[in-house]
């Protein structure tokens, strides 16, 4: 009999990544050239067809308009939002809005929601994770920002059911870092785990005790990551053509992309080096070639994201204060994201917690290890293996899912049952009169959780209550997240103040928010219809 795997993924702004857990550690599958990190890009070529990972990401400078590429910064985000309108600026490919106010991505002759996008990156990792393993994978456990709304929850969970996975959980990543970190170790620490990944930063504190993993507080903001930084730096080439050549390249999709690309490898170089320096080749402008000479050096690098990495430290700060916690009580720095792999990322990160955070976890694949280990103990296939955050003890090829050391699986050891306590990522409030709010679920508090709160009517004869729901720490509804309405409907007609709704406030093991109501008087049932913006809806 075959054994059911789980397989845990990391679905990333820039790049993707699938893992699962085996008897000797955590596997990872390979795409179709080898690669064991995945492009989250997704190309559709005129001809027809969809391309994506690698072959997508070789078709961004040429076909920049059909090309999607950093879909999670926009799934499941309200679109008249000013971050995700900022975000828009600069992309080269069109995107409008949808019903209930979702990102719609326009191309020559199709409109696609982002989860779709999204779920062709995941259908993608599925294909090659069964490439490997030789049986098909159904099951899933998909890793999201900790500070994700839960219109982002619920997308991420649509692109997992458009791509054939039934998502067992939806795991933060932070926690999953965590896990990867500390899983198998009998450790008793409390440790930060910083993640600067390609579009959102994350972080959290957690106590760690054998296999308990307790996150203590969480921040972050999902506007802030690498993507940043390379736009910073396509800023500064795109100057320098400016200057050199009297050409402004930012009306000119193919020209950007073409300086983005570059401003990502020259962002890795100075990673590794003082001075990045070269010439820019193969910039088309109105049928002609273009060659930009540049030189940028790691200083002025610095520089340019200065207030990047300043507001990194700015919310592990935060998170310190909420955890009560002096950064001389961390034991470990766990970073995660290609971004920390930039020397004054983890030279800062030095400077507040007086130790140097570790280097020997390999920052783009253990949040998929993490979601590969939680997979395997929902699905009942987890065995424990050492050190399996260790870089040098995940080998992919020398591993099989199908072996224990000649054991049989049903003759192995039990499942190893890590314990994840998470918590909510910002307070839940709901609007009152003057523009203020009322809060009704507060941030870092432990999931699931719920609240019940008792609502009445406002008029005489009123049948249906409407509330606006919002997310943030400010008493003023406007300086918050807008989340979207809450309806209660069909209540009975009498006078006002009379009928009275008690409405229980849900957080589940996701994240993701459930509202249901009942008249107090009687306890029947009522009608409550939580509207979340920008969150997939009912196709027609």
């Amino acid at each position: 009999m075959t054994m059911s795997l789980a397989v845990g993924i990391d679905l990333g702004t820039t790049n993707s990544v699938v893992a699962v857990a085996t008897p000797t550690g955590v596997e990872f599958a390979l795409g179709p050239q080898g690669e064991r990190v995945h492009p989250s890009v997704v190309s559709f070529p005129p001809g027809g067809g969809v391309v994506v990972g690698l072959d997508a990401k070789v078709r961004r400078a040429a076909e920049p308009e059909t090309t999607i590429y950093s879909a999670k910064r926009l799934i499941g985000q309200n679109i008249q939002s000013p971050l995700v309108q900022l975000a828009l600026t600069g992309l080269p490919f069109q995107v409008e809005e949808g019903p209930n106010q979702q990102p719609i991505i326009a191309l020559h002759d199709r409109r696609l929601t982002v989860p779709e996008v999204s779920g062709h990156v995941l259908a993608h990792l599925k294909r090659c994770a069964e490439r490997q393993l030789g049986q098909r994978v159904t099951q899933a456990v998909i890793t999201v920002p900790a500070n994700f709304s839960d219109g982002q929850r619920q997308a991420t969970r649509e692109a997992g059911r458009l791509a054939g996975l039934d998502v067992l959980r939806l795991l933060n990543e932070p926690t999953a870092a965590a896990l990867a970190y500390g899983f198998g170790q009998r450790k008793d620490e409390v440790v930060c785990v910083f993640d600067f990944g390609g579009g959102t930063f994350d972080v959290s504190l957690l106590a760690i005790k054998d296999e308990v993993f307790e996150v203590l507080a969480t921040d972050g903001d999902f506007f802030l990551g690498g993507d940043d930084i390379d736009r910073a730096v396509t800023e500064f080439l795109a100057a320098e053509l400016n200057r050199q050549l009297a050409i402004d390249p930012r009306r000119d999709p193919g020209l950007m992309t073409r300086l983005t690309l570059a401003a990502e490898e020259i962002k890795c170089h100075l990673s590794g080096a003082a001075v990045a320096e070269g010439t820019i080749d193969g910039l088309l402008h109105q049928g002609r070639e273009l060659h930009l000479p540049f030189r940028l050096t790691r200083v002025q690098l610095e520089g340019l994201i200065n207030g990047f990495v300043e507001r990194t430290l700015e919310l592990t700060r935060q998170a310190l204060t909420a955890a009560r916690l002096e950064p001389r009580a961390v034991t470990e720095i766990v970073c995660v994201g290609g971004s920390t792999r930039i020397p004054i990322v983890r030279q800062r990160l030095a400077e507040l917690f007086g130790r140097e955070p570790a280097i020997r976890i390999n920052p783009d694949e253990v949040v998929a290890q993490g979601a590969a280990i939680q997979a395997g103990s929902l699905s009942g296939a987890l065995f424990q293996g050492p050190a399996m955050a260790a870089r040098d003890a995940v080998p992919t090829a020398a591993l099989s899912p199908l072996a224990h050391g000649g054991v049989p699986w049903a003759g192995a050891a039990a499942p190893a049952r890590p314990i994840l306590l998470d918590v909510t990522p910002a307070s839940l409030r709901v609007a009152t009169a003057g523009g203020y709010t009322e809060q009704i679920l507060d941030r870092n508090l432990p999931t699931p959780i719920e609240r019940t709160k008792t609502f009445t009517t406002a008029r005489d004869h009123q049948t249906q209550v409407v509330l606006e729901c919002c997310r943030g720490e400010s008493r003023r509804f406007a300086e918050n997240e807008a989340l979207g309405r809450l309806v209660l409907e069909g209540l009975p007609p009498r006078r006002r103040g009379e009928v009275k709704i008690d409405v229980t406030f849900r957080v589940d093991g996701d994240g993701i928010l459930h509202v249901h109501a009942r008249d107090a008087d009687t306890g029947i049932a009522c009608e409550a219809q939580l509207q979340v913006l920008g969150a997939p809806t009912a196709s027609p």
